[in-house]
Formats: C-alpha cells, structure tokens, sequence
C-alpha cells in the first residue's frame, strides 16, 4: 500500500466515526424545556415547518424525504403535543396548510440556536484554513458523497 492509498484509507475511516458520532447524537432526546424532550424526528419536523410555515403535508414530505402519510402522522403527535396547528388552505377545504404554535416557535429556537452554536464552532475551528483548502476539502466530501451514492444505487435500487 503506498502513502496516497495510506492516507485515503485514513480519511475514510475517520469519515466513517464521523457519520457514526453523528448518528448517535441524531438518537437522542432533544430538549426544550426544563423537563420536555423530544425525539430527533418530533424536532426535524418542527424545523421544517418552521422553514416552510404554511406548506401542505405533501411539500412537506418531499421537502423532508419522508412519506405524506408519515408527514401526516408526525403532524398529528405535534398537534397533539400543542407545537403545530393545521388549518385549511383559503382555495381548498381538502389541503391543510401546518404551522407552528408557539411551543412550536419556542422549540424551533432552541434547535436553531443548536445548529448556530454547532456553526460557530466549525467556523472557529477552520478559520486559519484557507479558502483553497476548505474548497479541495467541500470537493473532496462530494467525491466521497458521489461513491456513497452509487454504492447506495446498487445495494438499494435507488
């Protein structure tokens, strides 16, 4: 094996602890509250309505990735919980438009004030890299994404 191989092998292994240090952290119970927790799905779903308040079930799920009949059921167990609100669309009785209570609001805050602290922190930590090197790493990550998509098209048919 030589030093490029070496190193390649280095890299992708040290990507592989990543997505799995990151899929741990995607587990768990996010809080909200002094004693309210809620699962990283409950939280995801709060963050795209807060994206796209007012969207229906169906943009929704193709915005997320997931199915409208999962979109329909999260919606359901958030309204129940008081952080989203249906209400129809004003040209179709049929089409229910979600948006965020303000429990909803609130949570949503939390998590963005999350991904802020996350945000800052990288941007600390690669600010004495340069804008060459950050460009050859964000390539080097499509590279590696475009691998993980065709492994993903023969294992899955996708």
């Amino acid at each position: 094996m030589n030093g490029r191989e070496e190193s390649i092998r280095h890299m992708t292994g040290r990507m592989k602890r990543i997505i799995n240090k990151h899929m741990r952290i995607e587990k768990l119970p996010v809080p909200v509250g002094e004693t309210l927790r809620l699962s990283p799905s409950e939280i995801h779903s709060i963050q795209a309505v807060g994206h796209n308040e007012g969207a229906n079930i169906n943009t929704l799920g193709g915005l997320m990735g997931i199915t409208k009949s999962a979109v329909s059921q999260m919606v359901g167990k958030l309204e129940k919980k008081g952080f989203m609100k249906k209400q129809s669309a004003a040209d179709n009785n049929k089409d229910a438009l979600i948006y965020l209570t303000p429990s909803g609001w609130n949570a949503y805050e939390i998590h963005e004030k999350f991904h802020e602290r996350h945000l800052n922190d990288l941007l600390e930590r690669l600010g004495d890299f340069s804008d060459t090197q950050i460009a050859t790493t964000s390539m080097i990550l499509s590279v590696l994404e475009g691998v993980m998509d065709e492994r993903m098209s023969e294992l899955f048919n996708i």
